[in-house]
Order: structure tokens, then sequence, then C-alpha cells
């Protein structure tokens, strides 16, 4: 990724090693999205100023594996909200494997340092997510339905549970009642 990258020919001119440059040699430090933009662990900004297009860049990747990161998380909240209320969301929970893959795969993409590719590389994932979001949503609302219909069958239990104790009792008082 990094060979089709407008990096690899600005590391060879300035003769830098091409991952050590990012990446570090000895204090290898865990890749993460913050590499990318402009806070405090961005690496772009050692070498990119703000306005550059290289920085633009920067940041719209980081900011578009943001919103995919977050998809995930939200669908992944409420398909457990979903699950632990005891509605089926598996395949939609399965699902969300394929939107984490796409994640994975735009964050290696992120090494061209072409935002298009990353994006397209997201749209996917972010597709998936937002299906399942909808999934665990619907789920949801189905619950709350399944549970507005039990309270509405237990009302009219109790109800007939309490009309026949009342007859029940009228015909005792009228002398009717079983044991007369």
């Amino acid at each position: 990724m990094f060979d089709q990258s407008p990096h690899k020919a600005a590391f060879a001119a300035a003769n830098w090693p091409s991952c050590v440059t990012c990446h570090s040699n000895h204090r290898i430090a865990h890749p993460s999205d913050t590499f990318l933009g402009t806070g405090p662990q961005s690496i772009c900004t050692n070498c990119h100023s703000p306005g550059d297009a290289g920085l633009a860049a920067a940041v719209q990747m980081q900011q578009d594996l943001g919103k995919l990161d977050m998809a995930i998380a939200r669908s992944d909240e409420v398909l457990d909200r979903a699950e632990s209320s005891g509605m089926e969301v598996s395949q939609a929970k399965m699902d969300q494997a394929q939107a984490r893959d796409a994640l994975t795969k735009a964050r290696v993409t992120v090494h061209t340092f072409q935002p298009a590719r990353v994006e397209a590389d997201l749209r996917p994932g972010i597709q998936i997510a937002a299906k399942n979001l909808q999934a665990g949503e619907e789920a949801l609302k189905e619950r709350d339905y399944r549970r507005m219909g039990l309270g509405a069958s237990l009302l009219a239990i109790v109800l007939a549970m309490t009309g026949l104790r009342l007859y029940i009792r009228r015909l005792e008082s009228n002398g009717r009642g079983p044991h007369s």
C-alpha cells in the first residue's frame, strides 16, 4: 500500500526509511487512528502543517475511520441491549464482523494516503453497521410490542379472575353456592 502512496517518493528523496519514519524504530507504538489528523499523537504533523493537502487528507481519513468506528459501537450497543432482552439478533451480531473487517481493511488502506480509497473500503462497513443498527432497533420495538401485549393479556386475566371471584361470592351469598 505504501508503494502506491505519495509518501514513497517523498521519503526516498529525503532518504528516510519508509515504515520507521511513521511507526518508529525502537519505540514502536500500537497503531491508532490518532496517528492521523492533528491531535497530540498525530504523526502527520511532524511533516505537514495546517492548510496543506497532506494534513487535510489525514484529517479526512481519521474522520472517516471514526465514523465507522462509532457506527459499529452504536450498533453493538443496541444489539447487545436487544440480545439481553431475549430478542433474536444473532445474524446481525455476526454481520458486525463484516463491518469490523471493513474498518480493519480501511486502516491498512490508510498507507496509500488516498482518502478516496479509504472511504471506498469504509463504505460497505458503514452500510452493514447501519443495517445492523436498524435490526437492533426493530428488535427493541418488537420487544416493547410484546411487553405491551403481555401487559394487556395480564390485565385481561386479572379482570377475568376478579370478575369470577365476585360472581362466585355473589352466588355464595345468595345461597346458590356449590355447597348449598
